[in-house]
Order: structure tokens, then sequence, then C-alpha cells
């Protein structure tokens, strides 16, 4: 990203309800020559929240009305969102794709109306440029592939079950990358389930029926902290405990996001980690990102740092409300 000199604003002044956020830069009188907006997945998911509060507090400071739709895991009502937008004239918008197929057109009706396309943790056709969580590129040495160690370093050779999600690109991929890595590491995949329903209660029936199929399962790896929160409850519910580096017999349980849910987990003892994604600075990469398309030099893909977060490293963990982040300095990787 262009290096300019760095406007740093602390990312708790995003920090608030996200039914103002909406409200302030919606469907109300424009202040400013430029609306940009945004189409999330799923808000009722927390650190969708908390992009959608970067994203804001980015394009207040660049002087720019904007708006975060909410597609719901609906990927039809994803494209109603992408379409609103271009039929705003909105100079930028940006979508984590649910479904890259079915808003395909959408994206076409905004190239054609050259209007830049920001994919988020997606890319596709007509895309511009992509931000990515560094956990969602699967890098060679990236964090899947330290999750996967982790599992090794706890389990050596160990039985894993894994937990996918919707059939969402990104999470598939995610899914993907972890079996790969984890089969690298020298560990066996004995049970594989995705939690479709997306929700904590789906991930313990889930871990229930894996369980009593493979009971010699000594580890889960989730693909987001709701199932991860929901596999634990079950397993600490049984009789079992979770691995951490004072209970290194017990099962090793994994998520990903950092929602504080699961932070506070690590801090008990009942995950043994996740992954912190930043999703306050992923929202102000976002603005960063539609702001150098319009400049005319994004380049391909924008990637924010992720980490792991648990039972060594929770002691260094920053709350989102608490960083710092910059439209000029944000944390990329590479």
């Amino acid at each position: 990203m262009n290096k300019h000199t760095p406007r740093v604003v602390t990312a708790a002044l995003a920090v608030g309800s996200l039914a103002a956020l909406t409200a302030c830069s919606g469907a109300g009188a424009s202040s400013s020559d430029t609306f940009v907006g945004m189409s999330s997945p799923v808000l009722a998911q927390e650190g969708q929240k908390y992009m959608s509060e970067g994203f804001a507090a980015a394009t207040q400071e660049l002087g720019w009305d904007s708006q975060v739709y909410d597609a719901n895991l609906s990927a039809d009502t994803q494209f109603s969102n992408i379409q609103t937008m271009v039929d705003r004239q909105a100079s930028a918008v940006a979508a984590w794709a649910l479904d890259d197929g079915a808003i395909a057109g959408a994206y076409a009706n905004a190239s054609a109306s050259d209007i830049p396309v920001i994919g988020i943790n997606s890319a596709g056709s007509n895309v511009t440029t992509s931000v990515w969580w560094e956990v969602n590129t699967c890098n060679s040495g990236g964090v899947v592939e330290q999750l996967a160690d982790t599992f090794a370093e706890a389990k050596p050779g160990g039985k894993i079950a894994v937990v996918g999600g919707p059939p969402v690109p990104s999470i598939v991929a995610l899914t993907q990358c972890f079996v790969d890595a984890a089969t690298a590491a020298g560990l066996t995949i004995v049970s594989q389930q995705d939690n479709t329903q997306d929700t904590s209660a789906g991930a313990s029936a889930l871990a229930q029926d894996m369980l009593s199929a493979n009971p010699e399962i000594e580890g889960f790896w989730t693909y987001n902290d709701a199932s991860a929160l929901g596999v634990s409850s079950v397993l600490t519910g049984s009789g079992r405990s979770i691995y951490s580096p004072s209970n290194r017999d017990g099962l090793v349980v994994t998520g990903v996001n950092g929602d504080a849910s699961a932070i506070s987990a690590v801090r008990s003892g009942t995950l043994s980690a996740t992954v912190d994604t930043d999703p306050v600075c992923s929202g102000w990469a976002v603005a960063g990102a539609m702001r150098d398309a319009q400049d005319g030099t994004p380049p391909e893909e924008y990637v924010v740092a992720s980490s792991i977060v648990d039972g060594a490293t929770i002691a260094d963990y920053v709350e989102p409300a608490e960083r710092t982040c910059s439209l000029d300095d944000l944390p990329l990787v590479g």
C-alpha cells in the first residue's frame, strides 16, 4: 500500500452501536460527494461487527459517506446489496462473497459502471483487488500451518476431527487448507463434518456424533469460534479436559476469529487456541483498498496479519477496541 503521512486514529473511536453506524451513513441526505458500501456476510458475527466499525471509522476519516449491508448468509440478499450500491452510484463497493457465481452479475454491473470492487476474503471476475485475512491465504508457513503444527506438537501422529462450515468459498478453502497442513504434519483426519447451521449448538451436535463414532479423537479443528466453543462444551460436559500449556493430556480444540468469548475461553483453559484476525484494522484495510483503487494504484491484494492466541500468548493479547489503526500504516503481511 502507498505510504503517506500516517493518520492514526484509535480503533476505540470506531466502537459503538452498529445501528448508529449504518443509520448515520445510510439513506439520508449525503454530506459527501463520495459514497461507498460494504456487504457483510453476516453482521450477527462479532468479528463482522468490528470490521464494519473499522470500515465506518476509516471512511469517516476520508470524508466519505458509507453504509454496511447485512447479507445474513443469503447469496440472493448479497446480490441485492451490491446492486443497491451500484444503483446509488457508489464510488467503490466491497463484499465478502457468499457465492461467487450468485453475485457475478452484480459485480459485472459495478465494473460496467466503472465502480471498483473490493473482495473481502474472496476474489473472482471483476474484482479490482482483495483484502484477505492472513489465515485465509494458506501461504506456506502461515497461520494455518502453524495451527497444524500446534496439533502435531501436542498430539504427535494424533487423530483429529475437522468441523467445517457453510459452503462459503473462503470457509471451504480454509478447511481444506488445514486438512492438507494437518496431513503433512503427520496427523490423521478421522472425521470431517460441516456445521452448516453456523451455531455453537450445531457444532455440539456434530461433536457428539464424531466422538461416538471415533472415541479415540485427540483434537478438534473448527472453522470459527462459535463452533470451537460448542465442541468444548461437549467435551467438558462429558468429563474430558481441554489441552493447554498446563494440561497437556487434554484434547486440542481450536477456533478462528478471536471472538471475546473465545479469548475468555483460552484464558480459562476451556479452549486451546483461536486465531486473531484483527477485524477492526481489516475494516480500515477495506477502506484503504477503496482509496487506492480510486487513485488507480491498487495492488492485487492486501493481506491483514493474523496471529494465534493460545495459553502461551494470551498475556500479550490486546482487545480490538484498544488497537490503533491507520490508513497508511496498516498491519499488512508482505
